[in-house]
Parts: C-alpha cells; structure tokens; sequence
C-alpha cells in the first residue's frame, strides 16, 4: 500500500473515531410518551468510586436534556466519607439540574457512617446534619425550580422528621420515607447504645403514621395511584417471618393493609438492591395473595450508574411504564 493510501485510510480511521465520539457524546434521544402523560427520574446508589464520578456527571448530563417533571433520588448520594464536604458536593449536584430534585436519604450517608472508612461518625448525628444540610426548608425540593412539597416534619408528633414529604400531580400522589438499609439501620456497630435503637424504633413509626396519612390523603382526593419512595432493599419478597424483613415489618404490615385497602395501582420505588428489578413482590399476610397492584421498582446502582425513566399516564389502567437507562462503563467523555 502506498503512503499516500495509508495516509487516506488513517485520515477515515479518525474521522469515524470522531463521529463515534459525538455520537455517544451527545444528548440522549428523547422517547415518545402518551399524550397527557409526565415523567419523571428515578435513581440511586450512585456515584461511589472515582470513575464513577465522572459518569455521573454524564448522567446528570443526561438529565438536563431530558424532559421530566422531577427526579427523584432514593439514596446512597455516595460511598464515603460521611463528611459535610461531601453533602454539600450532592447538594450543589442536586441544585445545578433544571428540574426539581426529591431526595430521601440512604444507609451510606448515615447509618453506615460508624465505618472506618466513612469518618467513624455517630448516625444519628450525621442524620441531623443531613437534615440540616438538604432540608433546611422541607416545604420545597431541591434543584433549579423547586416542587412545593408538604413534609411530616414541623408539627405533629414526628416534627423531627421533615425528610418525609408528599406531593401530588394529576390525580397521582407520591410521598417518601426515612427507611435506610442495613436491616433499617438497627445494625450492630461499636458504640452502639440504647439510644440509636429507640431512635430507629421511632422513625420507623413516624415512617409507618406517614404512609398511613398518605393512603388516608389519596382515598379523600379519590387519586387513581400512590407512589411510594425510600432507600432500602426491606427483602418484600421474604416472608413476614425473615429476620431482615422484620427490621421493616412495621412500615411493611402499614404497606399490605393500605395497598389491598386502596385496591388501586400503588408503586414502590427504593435504591439499595443494586440491580434495576420490577415485579409484584409482597403477598397479604391476611389473605396470603398476591398484591398484584402493587408494583416494586428497584433503580440500578453501582456498578452499573444510571436512571429509570418512568412514564405516568393519568386514566390508563396501567399508569406506570418503566425505561432502564445505564451508561456503558467505558463510557468517560
């Protein structure tokens, strides 16, 4: 071959390169969606290594160009450490996208926050400053146009809890919960005392009166769906008997009670799991049927960075339909 030939070839060579670059450099490509319809992001357990971090700044890219009428991150903002440094780094995240940003928080960036690694933080202390950190006022969400919300938190007998809020759009209501994972945060750790069991004793009723106020909210607005949204893997699929499930068995009983009650399609979103899964998990323990109303939604999550595109369609029988969008790990421009 010529040198002029292998000059023309290599020339081809890197402008194909060059076209494959902004092929998957740019934005992604927007879907069709069902007239009257909305949607919104879901995602979580994200970033938690270096290069993990710069896909999730493709990811947020993604986001932006993206039309959605929230997104909504079910926890786990990263691995370690607990530092204020690093709320602050998820926070301005949160708040440079151009949608509303809904976020409740995971066992990453507090109740696993004893680890070496992630500071040897007391929880319940790093909790607080979560609280004061993402939710200094919980009547509205994070981002660029914020979402007015209506927390738990401020009054009542769980004033304390203003990372639990709800919000309603076209006859749908959605609310979420303080429930991390790690069996709901009563795991061992050195130090533990008395104190930091009664503490996730609590929550878990507040997490339990929150959702029964929701249910109770979506049957005198006659909503056609609630949404439901918290961080854990609480093991729906086990039996009531399962010493994990039981750390949620409270939150749990609330759940099947009020799902079989309401009759209608009722979605759970949560993080933790790690692999994006949708199925009909939980089975009445009055009846020992299937809910098959209910739908469960578990986002992708390291190793894997990426969102669930959900579709909300107001009067269909089956509102919700689910897209799973990951970013390929080679994936750093």
């Amino acid at each position: 071959m010529s040198a002029g030939r292998k000059v023309l070839m290599a020339g081809a060579i890197l402008m194909l390169l060059l076209a494959g670059f902004l092929a998957t450099g740019g934005p992604p490509k927007r879907e069709p969606r069902p007239a009257g319809s909305f949607v919104f992001a879901a995602l979580g357990d994200a970033p938690y290594y270096v290069w993990e971090e710069i896909q999730f700044s493709l990811l947020l890219r993604e986001l932006q160009a993206s039309d959605l009428a929230w997104v909504l991150h079910v926890g786990d903002i990263f691995w370690h450490p607990c530092s204020d440094a690093m709320y602050r780094t998820a926070l301005r995240r949160f708040n440079r996208l151009r949608h509303p940003v809904i976020y409740t928080p995971g066992d990453n960036e507090w109740t696993d926050c004893w680890e070496r690694g992630s500071g040897r933080y007391a929880p319940q202390e790093r909790l607080d400053r979560i609280r004061r950190i993402f939710f200094t006022d919980p009547k509205r969400s994070l981002g660029r146009k914020p979402l007015a919300l209506q927390p738990q938190g401020g009054e009542g007998e769980f004033p304390e809890f203003v990372e639990n809020g709800r919000w309603s759009r076209e006859g749908f209501l959605f609310a979420t919960f303080d429930l991390p994972g790690t069996m709901n945060g009563m795991t061992p750790f050195p130090g533990r005392t008395s104190s930091d069991d009664a503490a996730a004793k609590r929550r878990t009723r507040a997490a339990s009166a929150w959702l029964r106020e929701t249910f109770a909210e979506a049957a005198r607005r006659k909503t056609q769906a609630v949404v439901v949204a918290f961080h854990a893997n609480a093991a729906l699929e086990e039996p009531a008997a399962d010493p994990y499930r039981a750390a949620y068995d409270p939150f749990l009983a609330v759940l099947e009670e009020e799902a079989g009650r309401f009759g209608g399609p009722v979605l759970v979103v949560h993080g933790d799991g790690h692999e994006y899964v949708v199925d009909h998990p939980l089975v009445s323990r009055a009846t020992g049927r299937r809910l098959t109303n209910l739908t469960r939604i578990q986002v992708p999550g390291s190793p894997e960075v990426g969102w669930v595109r959900i579709v909300v369609t107001p009067g269909d029988s089956q509102p919700f339909a689910f897209e799973k969008h990951v970013l390929p790990r080679w994936k750093y421009w």
